[in-house]
C-alpha cells in the first residue's frame, strides 16, 4: 500500500464517557475531523456496549483494520481504561490506550472486561486490575493490539505522575515493559520535556487531544508517515513513523506547575516548601509535571527552533510544533470571547477560503490569511508560529492562560 503523511489523533472520546459532550457521535466526530484537517481518529470508548453497537451500524470496514464512517472519515478502535489497583503498597490510578485491529478483539476484551465492572456505567470505565494485567489480557486477545501509557505525567491518573503512578515505565510492567513502545505526554507536557528522561530515550513521544467535545480534538495530535492499514499506523505510532507532533504550549496544561487552587497558590519546582506543603494552610501541594519531570530527569533541556517554528532536539529525534486552537487565535485578535458569532464567522470564512483548520493554522501565507480575513489575525497566527506569546501557567487542575503577543 501507498505511505503518506497522516495527522492521527488517538485519544478522543463519545458521548457515553463522563463529563463529555452530548454531540459526540460518529458524525460529530467526522466532520470535526474534516474541518480540522485530520487523517484518523479513534472511535474511543469502545468498551461501552451502546457506543459499540453504534460503531458498528456508522462504520464500514476500509480494509486491513481500519474502518470509514458515511463523511470519509477513517477510525482506528480504540479506547481509555482507569487502572485502580494497589501495587508495591501503594494505591495506583493509572489511565491507559488500547488500540485494537478489529471489531472481533473489541467485542473478547469487552466481554473479559464486562467480568470486572459495569462497562455500561462510563465509556471510560474504572477497572479494578493493574496496568499490567491489563495490558496482558489486551495482548491475549490480540497479540498486535497497541498499549501507550495515556498523558503519562498527569499526577492522578498518569503512569509516571506524581500523586498515583509509578516512577519508572519498568517498575509497571516488570518484564512486559519492553513492550511499551511509546507514551502519550499529555496537554501539560511537551516532548522536549520528555527528552530529559532516560527511560523514555528508545520510546516514541506521541501526542493526541483527549478530546471531551468536537472543537477540542487535535488540539494535540501525531503526524506519521504510513499506509492506511492497523499495522502500518501501529508501528509508525510506536517509533515507526513519527513525522513529528504538534503541541499545545504545556504551560496551558492543568497540571504544569506545583500548587493548591483552593488557597491560590502556584509555585515553581525552586520555591516549593520541601515537605510539599502548600505554605498557606499546610496542606499537600498537588505537584505539577515540571517537578515530577524534574525529579526523574537525567539532563536538562536540549532544544532549537527553526524559524518556521519547528522545535528539534540535539539527537534527531522527531521534532514538534505548537498550537493555539483557531477559535482562541481568533478571539485574541478580535478582543471577543471564543465562542462568540464573530469569531465563528471569521472561523468559517478562514476553513471556507484556506482548507482545513491545521492547513491553515501551520502553513497558510501571511498574505493568503490576511486577504481571507485581515491584518490582525495574520499577525496572530504568526506569532504563534513563532512562540511569541505570554503564559499563565496551569497547576492543580486549573488551565493556564495563553496571550498572543500582537
Amino acid at each position: 500500500m501507498t505511505t503518506r503523511q497522516l495527522r492521527v489523533d488517538f485519544h478522543t472520546h463519545s458521548r457515553f464517557a463522563i463529563s463529555t459532550s452530548p454531540s459526540l457521535d460518529i458524525k460529530t466526530l467526522s466532520e470535526a475531523a474534516k474541518r480540522k484537517g485530520l487523517d484518523v481518529l479513534t472511535t474511543g470508548d469502545f468498551t461501552h456496549p451502546v457506543w459499540r453497537d453504534e460503531l458498528k451500524d456508522d462504520l464500514s470496514e476500509s480494509g486491513d483494520g481500519l474502518y470509514v464512517s458515511a463523511k470519509g472519515t477513517h477510525f482506528i478502535l480504540g479506547t481509555e481504561i482507569s487502572c485502580v489497583f494497589k501495587q508495591n503498597d501503594r494505591g495506583r490510578r493509572v489511565h491507559v490506550l488500547v488500540l485494537v485491529p478489529d471489531f472481533r478483539a473489541a467485542d473478547a476484551l469487552s466481554d473479559r472486561l464486562g467480568e470486572l465492572a459495569r462497562l455500561e456505567s462510563d465509556g471510560r470505565p474504572i477497572i479494578k486490575i493493574s496496568a499490567l494485567n491489563l495490558a496482558l489480557m489486551v495482548w491475549d486477545v490480540d497479540d498486535r493490539s497497541v498499549i501507550i501509557p495515556a498523558h503519562v505525567w498527569t499526577p492522578w491518573y498518569g503512569l509516571l505522575g506524581s500523586k498515583s503512578g509509578f516512577d519508572s515505565i519498568e517498575e509497571a510492567f516488570g518484564e512486559y515493559s519492553d513492550r511499551i513502545r511509546a507514551v502519550e505526554s499529555g496537554l501539560s507536557s511537551d516532548p522536549a520535556m520528555n527528552w530529559r528522561i532516560g527511560e523514555l530515550d528508545d520510546r516514541a513521544i506521541v501526542s493526541f487531544s483527549d478530546a471531551h467535545s468536537p472543537g477540542t480534538m487535535g488540539r494535540e495530535f501525531t503526524v506519521v508517515t504510513s499506509d492506511m492499514t492497523f499495522d502500518g499506523l501501529s508501528a509508525a505510532i510506536q517509533g515507526g513513523g513519527i513525522v513529528e507532533t504538534v503541541e499545545f504550549f504545556p504551560e496551558n496544561g492543568k497540571y504544569h506547575l506545583n500548587g493548591h487552587r483552593k488557597c491560590n497558590v502556584i509555585l515553581e519546582p525552586d520555591e516549593t516548601p520541601s515537605d510539599g506543603r502548600c505554605p498557606v494552610c499546610r496542606r499537600p501541594l498537588t505537584l505539577g509535571v515540571v517537578q515530577r519531570i524534574d525529579d526523574l530527569a537525567v539532563r536538562p533541556t536540549q532544544v532549537s527552533m527553526t524559524a518556521g517554528g519547528l522545535i528539534e532536539s540535539p539527537d534527531s529525534r522527531p521534532p514538534f510544533r505548537r498550537l493555539v486552537r483557531l477559535n482562541e487565535v481568533l478571539s485574541e485578535a478580535s478582543g471577543v470571547g471564543p465562542n462568540t458569532k464573530t469569531v465563528g464567522r471569521t472561523a468559517d470564512a478562514l476553513v471556507a477560503e484556506l482548507g482545513s483548520e491545521f492547513d491553515m493554522l501551520l502553513n497558510a501565507s501571511e498574505s493568503d490569511i490576511e486577504a481571507a480575513s485581515n491584518e490582525r489575525v495574520a499577525a496572530a497566527i504568526l506569532a504563534v508560529r513563532r512562540g511569541d506569546v505570554e503564559i499563565t501557567p496551569g497547576y492543580d487542575g486549573q488551565h493556564g492562560k495563553v496571550t498572543i503577543t500582537l
